[in-house]
């Protein structure tokens, strides 16, 4: 059976969004690339899937606040009676496991562009060639 987004397990754990993490990402496959995925109130994961292409190695202000204005648009639509939605963020890049102070900058950014558009963050993800941990 294919898992979809509708039958897929709620991110009910952090196991649990890692795993979803790990599934959609993976290890790194390119270099510069944040992925942002969408989670409704219930925490069910949303059929949107964004890969942001060209990401520059640290945030820049003008796209972290694009994208927090993107996300505020769409923070309605993921509230349910349960609560307001979230995101989930995976940093994809080449080089080392460990974590810098780029990887951090970004995951503070996108923490910020989230909770500036009244969502939360489920997690923020480092995708390695190593594999998936996270940041955040």
């Amino acid at each position: 059976m294919t898992v979809t987004p509708e039958n897929a397990p709620l991110l009910l754990t952090d196991d649990d969004v890692h795993d979803r993490v790990a599934a959609i990402v993976g290890p790194a496959a390119r270099d510069g690339c944040v992925w942002l995925m969408l989670v409704d109130g219930d925490r069910r994961q949303t059929p949107v899937v964004i890969p942001i292409g060209d990401s520059p190695r640290h945030p820049e202000t003008h796209l972290v606040a694009g994208l927090r204005d993107m996300l505020a648009h769409l923070a309605g639509q993921l509230a349910t009676d349960a609560g307001p939605g979230a995101c989930l963020f995976a940093l994809e890049r080449f080089g080392p496991r460990e974590t810098g102070p780029a990887d951090e900058e970004w995951a503070r950014a996108l923490h910020g562009a989230a909770s500036g558009a009244g969502l939360g963050t489920v997690g923020v993800f480092l995708s390695t060639p190593d594999g998936v941990r996270r940041v955040r």
